[in-house]
């Protein structure tokens, strides 16, 4: 006999049953119940219209699994028996085929509803799609390895800070040449790898820099992990939102000591030539007063 939801009982169990299903039903999750060994006992309707199968068809102790991605189900069986044996509450993300037979990511959860004794009476589940999220999960991961496999083997000493100036990522080229760790180098620790001399100079620069927020570029020495010191042409670039925010700033060093050092050697070269022109027209000067002499002029 029907029960009249508008004279029945709000503790009616009729009636908490069918708010229950049509919760169960209208909820966007897969709901699922198994006993305490794990035996599914209920799946909702989302269940059977996304998996295809009928309740009778759904039910058993390990017929979920035959639904998983091959690659799932192994580590599924892992982790849903190991909540089974400890009543840990369950929680993991696998592929589930639909009745097309394609795949779908879902987040997987289930906790233990216990008696007044402490021991399970049911496990009540939900599976929750999160196929979208998850591709656009991995796509980022993969444009980050990307950008990380570029920004490690660039050839210069790489590195972002914050608005005002804070560096807080490094390539790997910078601690390799530093032999620094990421903890030393945080925020202003780059600081310890500046020549003493030139610090002072360098921090003002900067800070100056930080301040305008303009393009800006410096040439400085940078102590390697022997403790040698090299000459590094330093640049900075803000990166600005859509709003004209500033919220990075972009850095590089590029090692060019043995430009300096080509420089000195041409300016040392310049230098000895005009004075050695100097010197020859000095003698050329002198050899021209003896000659006006010997002739009498």
């Amino acid at each position: 006999m029907a029960v009249d939801a508008s004279t029945a009982s709000p503790n009616s169990p009729s009636l908490v049953e069918n708010e229950f299903q049509f919760l169960a039903d209208f909820i966007p999750q897969l709901v699922w119940i198994t006993d305490p060994a794990g035996d599914h006992i209920y799946f909702n309707k989302r269940w059977v219209d996304y998996t295809g199968y009928t309740l009778a068809d759904s039910v058993g102790p390990d017929m979920w699994n035959n639904l998983l991605h091959p690659d799932d189900r192994a580590r599924a069986r892992q982790v849903w028996g190991h909540s089974l044996a400890s009543g840990d509450n369950y929680e993991i993300e696998y592929r589930f085929k639909d009745k097309e037979g394609g795949y779908r990511w879902f987040l997987g959860q289930a906790s233990p509803r216990r008696d007044e004794a402490d021991a399970i009476v049911t496990w009540f589940g939900t599976c929750t799609d999160i196929h979208d999220q998850k591709l656009a999960s991995e796509a980022l991961a993969e444009r980050e390895s990307e950008f990380t496999t570029l920004a490690d083997n660039v050839a210069q000493l790489s590195w972002m800070a914050r608005p005002d100036g804070h560096i807080y990522w490094y390539n790997k080229r910078w601690y390799d040449f530093t032999g620094s760790s990421p903890e030393e180098m945080a925020g202003w620790g780059w600081e310890k790898v500046q020549h003493p001399d030139h610090v002072g100079e360098v921090v003002g620069h900067v800070k100056d820099a930080w301040e305008k927020g303009e393009p800006w570029e410096l040439t400085l020495p940078l102590k390697r992990h022997d403790g040698e010191y090299r000459w590094f042409l330093t640049r900075a670039v803000p990166v600005y939102d859509e709003q004209g925010q500033l919220v990075r700033w972009l850095g590089t060093n590029t090692d060019v000591t043995k430009m300096r050092e080509l420089q000195e050697q041409l300016q040392n070269s310049y230098d000895d030539l005009e004075a050695k022109v100097t010197f020859r027209n000095l003698e050329l000067e002198h050899e021209v007063k003896n000659l006006r002499k010997q002739l009498g002029k």
